[in-house]
């Protein structure tokens, strides 16, 4: 059984059934507010349970850093903690009771229950009196060994749960037994979970430390404080922040330079009031203490954000790393306690020493559970002994301090093969005796906890592995080639989440991991090293897994470790064709331009023809373009008929800036690019209108990335003489300025590079133009409210900032960011017929409800035309573009 995929210790990884739960079994079920209990199915992800808490001012307690993906089935069976187990503990302390199916096909309700109700279970016939009998025993008959053996630490979640069993400890509930079992005895169809209040106020004190051990040392001193949490993150995990624009941009709001270690301290508190003191008497002890050297305090919700949002993207950022040696997680979660912490990682780094390597440590210092993350080459032989001498020697050394080698990641397959060695033959064998009683046929999850296989045996990459590396159009080499750049997928998961940002569109509204920026990755690994039978990079089904990457590019952005499926699926595309030929759909629209030119030319009776019944039944008959679509109208006079012209004593030798005439504008919509030329000269900008020509983009989605290389060159030599001359060249559409800036370097060589890469430089956006030079612009009063869809390329360069910025500086108006993902349209994505109910499934996530529910003088602001046409499509609303409103708001123009 699986939940988000996520696990590090590969839980749900081996021969047999892999259930997804989160696609169906997913509801909250029933919510008790008063009692704090509610009743859940296993496939419900954290963050989405927790936004349906939030109205009644709960939450389930465990905070994981996946809680965007991960499932409360998945928290169970790994008995997950998070950042705040020092206040609210692990999964266990939550769950009141199971409804579980054993492997018999029972069906039982698993709850706290008395001595009598105890007794009567054992005295029963069948498999259930079976396990409720031989739990009890071996409880009673290793109650010495259990306290013996087990570490005497929070964060220990290795093995099975005897300890839960000790006869007098606690009510008999083999719900805790079922909690870390990592689905090996039964499939639990749901539970009841206790839930705590939302803290009624929050603070973060960021400490900055010379050296990680004076980190670790100030954490059992800041314990004392009585803080909800203690992070750590180390300078290789804080130098990989730099390899991401966005984190880079968060990293600089708290840090100052170059620490060696940073702790990031909570609070919660009855009263805001109450926090500041808090905060100021631990600085004060830490800095008599001598211990770390700038303290940052974050008492406002957005700062404490940025804190978190740095932190939890710490596990993707330990495993950015581009080359074959990665930084991996098989002995990432050992635990000790807190105030044995700095001699145990001070050990366990001599451990990483020995081995000639290095690693990242982050995670939880307030229980002493660190994530420590050794880079090893698994590619190599050297590599693999690496791996196993490491293990061997850090499971010793947690043994030596009494601590736990599975502290919060669970066993599997990684973890599973010393379960013998840390808990002794004794309670092994009681293990191997609960797996065997529940599970008599070995169905449920076989190798893991008990009877593992060898370490080495189930390893993703070893000295066998070969990946194709195929020549490719765009360039590879900082990965080492295409095979390296679609490794570069750890399987962390940030693709599944849901309910924010736009990764991954079509993941989304399917919620199928085929569609998931992981599964894409995944089947390209797997087709490029023959491990998926005789399937190739140049299979159908491969086709058909890339199909519905809306090639959006928040993957680029959104992925912690960037992975960039777009670009794998263009470079896909091109071999496909090469070997299968070019479909007509894929013919007709990468040439887009030619046909809006041709179209333009006989406007308006072209766009009439064009829209026809019999014209759009042929259509999808021959290109597989949905007949339910309105085709958009060709403009009879283009832009660069319209464009205003420039004042007289302003040669182009004088411009400051250039507008780039792109397909869409000049063909289609070309009042847009003459707003944007009259907003730029209105705010003193001596705007001109570059050489009109295709950016690429159509041919690049379609995989022509012969002809999209034909005219990145083109362009890059019709546009390098205002680039040499410092002229900003500015883009109405996000998607052209994606093409220019993003992919027309990486598709050319040599000379012809450097020009591109020169003339990237100077691209921007109208709204990065406009929010600077708005000052100077005179306004009259805009619409009250302002619903901003920003394009998908548009957010994965990082540029809805800037947008909202400059609607922000309108009179009496004020902006929502409306956050609802891709629009669905995705240039020519949304007219494929085969596409046309995910298109429209993606858009009737947040966007297109959105813009029905709109306030009555609202206006909806999108500066990208996909984007404009999938309103009108499905809600008849007209989308404007930020150039056209400011146009309509000109009062007069100042120099």
């Amino acid at each position: 059984m699986r939940g988000g995929g996520t696990s590090q210790a590969g839980q749900a990884i081996g021969p047999g059934v892999i259930v997804d739960t989160s696609k169906y079994l997913n509801r909250l079920i029933e919510l008790n507010a008063a009692e704090r209990w509610a009743r859940v199915e296993p496939g419900i992800v954290l963050d989405e349970l927790n936004a349906q808490l939030k109205a009644h001012g709960l939450r389930f307690a465990p905070d994981i850093s996946t809680a965007s993906r991960a499932t409360v089935g998945g928290m169970m069976a790994n008995n997950s903690s998070g950042a705040r187990s020092v206040l609210y503990g692990k999964t266990i302390d939550h769950v009141i009771a199971q409804e579980v199916v054993l492997a018999d096909g029972t069906v039982t309700a698993l709850r706290a229950l008395s001595s009598d109700e105890l007794d009567a279970k054992c005295s029963g016939a069948g498999l259930e009196a079976d396990c409720y009998r031989v739990v009890r025993d071996l409880a009673r008959e290793h109650a010495g060994e259990i306290d013996r053996r087990f570490p005497k630490v929070l964060r220990r979640v290795g093995g099975y749960n005897l300890d839960e069993f000790v006869p007098s400890k606690r009510p008999f509930n083999l719900a805790k037994l079922m909690v870390g079992s990592e689905g090996t005895l039964g499939v639990v169809l749901e539970a009841t979970v206790n839930l705590v209040p939302l803290p009624s106020a929050k603070a973060v004190l960021a400490i900055q430390f010379a050296e990680l051990l004076e980190a670790l040392e100030a954490a059992p001193v800041i314990l004392r404080h009585g803080p909800s949490a203690i992070e750590v993150m180390d300078r290789f995990i804080l130098n990989h922040t730099r390899q991401s624009p966005q984190l880079h941009t968060l990293r600089e709001t708290f840090i100052d330079g170059d620490p060696a270690a940073l702790l990031c301290v909570e609070f919660y508190a009855d009263r805001q009031e109450d926090l500041p003191p808090r905060l100021n008497a631990l600085e004060k002890d830490l800095r008599d203490r001598r211990l770390g050297y700038r303290y940052y305090h974050a008492l406002d919700l957005p700062a404490q954000g940025r804190i978190w949002t740095l932190r939890e993207a710490a596990l993707g950022l330990s495993m950015a790393m581009k080359d074959d040696a990665k930084s991996l997680s098989f002995v990432e979660d050992t635990a000790v306690a807190p105030e044995k912490l700095r001699d145990y990682i001070e050990k366990f780094l001599g451990i990483i020493e020995r081995h000639q390597t290095s690693a990242g440590v982050y995670a939880h210092a307030s229980v002493g559970c660190l994530h420590v993350r050794p880079v090893v080459n698994m590619k190599t032989e050297e590599g693999v002994r690496k791996f196993e001498s490491i293990a061997n020697a850090v499971s010793d050394l947690a043994l030596e301090f009494g601590g736990a080698l599975s502290g919060e990641h669970g066993d599997g397959l990684v973890r599973s093969p010393f379960m013998q060695k840390m808990f002794g033959p004794v309670l092994y064998e009681a293990f191997r005796t609960v797996k065997r009683t529940f599970d008599p046929d070995g169905l449920f999850n076989p190798g893991k906890i008990v009877d593992a296989p060898p370490l080495t045996s189930n390893l993703r990459y070893g000295p066998a592995y070969r990946a194709a590396q195929p020549v490719t159009f765009f360039d590879y080499s900082e990965f080492g080639g295409i095979a390296g750049a679609v490794e570069m997928c750890s399987g962390l998961g940030a693709c599944r989440k849901k309910l924010d940002g736009t990764m991954c569109p079509s993941y989304m509204a399917t919620r199928e991991e085929a569609d998931s920026t992981r599964g894409r990755a995944n089947v390209l690994r797997l087709a490029m090293t023959g491990r998926i039978g005789e399937a190739g990079l140049g299979d159908q089904g491969v086709y058909d897994v890339l199909d519905l990457c809306l090639e959006c590019r928040a993957c680029k952005a959104e992925c912690p470790v960037g992975v960039d499926v777009a670009r794998f699926k263009s470079e896909f595309l091109a071999d496909y064709w090469a070997r299968h030929g070019v479909s007509l759909h894929a013919r007709m629209l990468g040439n887009a331009r030619t046909i809006a030119e041709w179209g333009s030319r006989f406007a308006p009776i072209s766009s009439w023809v064009m829209n026809s019944a019999p014209a759009k039944s042929l259509a999808e008959r021959w290109f597989g373009i949905d007949r339910r679509r309105a085709l958009p109208a060709f403009a009879p006079r283009t832009f660069a008929r319209m464009a205003p012209p420039s004042p007289s004593s302003d040669a182009p030798a004088g411009w400051q800036a250039v507008v780039f005439n792109d397909t869409f504008t000049n063909y289609y919509e070309p009042e847009i690019g003459v707003a944007v030329l009259e907003v730029l000269r209105a705010a003193g900008i001596r705007a001109g209108l570059a050489s009109h020509g295709c950016c690429g983009r159509p041919q690049i989605s379609k995989g022509l990335l012969g002809d999209a290389r034909a005219l990145a060159e083109r362009n890059a030599n019709e546009l390098y003489p205002h680039a040499a001359a410092g002229r900003q060249i500015v883009f109405c559409e996000p998607s052209c300025l994606s093409a220019m800036r993003e992919d027309a370097p990486s598709l050319l060589r040599g000379e012809a590079r450097k020009k591109a890469e020169a003339v990237a430089a100077v691209c921007v956006l109208f709204e990065e133009v406009a929010a600077a030079a708005i000052g100077r612009l005179s306004l009259k009063a805009g619409p009250p409210e302002i619903l901003l869809h920003g394009h998908c390329h548009q957010k994965s360069m990082g540029l809805l900032a800037p947008a909202k910025a400059l609607l922000a500086r309108i009179p009496g108006s004020t902006v929502v960011d409306l956050d609802a993902g891709c629009c669905g349209m995705a240039g020519s994505f949304g007219y494929a017929a085969e596409h046309f109910e995910v298109s429209r499934a993606i858009g009737e996530r947040k966007l297109l409800p959105a813009v029905r529910g709109r306030k009555p003088g609202s206006v909806v602001v999108a500066a990208g035309t996909s984007c404009r046409h999938q309103v009108k499509d499905f809600t008849g609303e007209r989308a404007v573009h930020p150039a056209v409103l400011l146009q309509s708001l000109i009062v007069e123009r100042t120099e």
